[in-house]
C-alpha cells in the first residue's frame, strides 16, 4: 500500500484513502490535480473577461478610425 504525503498537514495518508485522517482533506491525491484545473478555470475567466472589454471598447474605436 504506496504512502504520500497529505498536501495539507503532511501526515501520511494512503493513495487510496478518501480523505485525510488527520486533517480530514478530502481525497488527498488528487490535490493537486483539482487546483490546478480550478487554477486554469480561472484563468480562462479572466482572459475571456478581457477579450469582452477589449470587443466592447476597442473595437468600435478601430473602426471608427478606419472609417473616417
Amino acid at each position: 500500500m504506496p504512502l504520500i504525503a497529505c498536501p495539507v498537514c503532511e501526515k501520511q495518508v494512503s493513495k487510496r484513502a478518501l480523505s485525510c485522517p488527520g486533517c480530514g482533506e478530502p481525497d488527498p491525491a488528487r490535490y493537486h490535480s483539482r487546483n490546478t484545473w480550478l487554477g486554469r478555470l480561472f484563468w480562462l475567466a479572466v482572459w475571456v473577461g478581457i477579450g469582452a472589454l477589449v470587443w466592447i471598447k476597442v473595437v468600435p474605436l478601430v473602426m471608427d478610425l478606419f472609417k473616417q
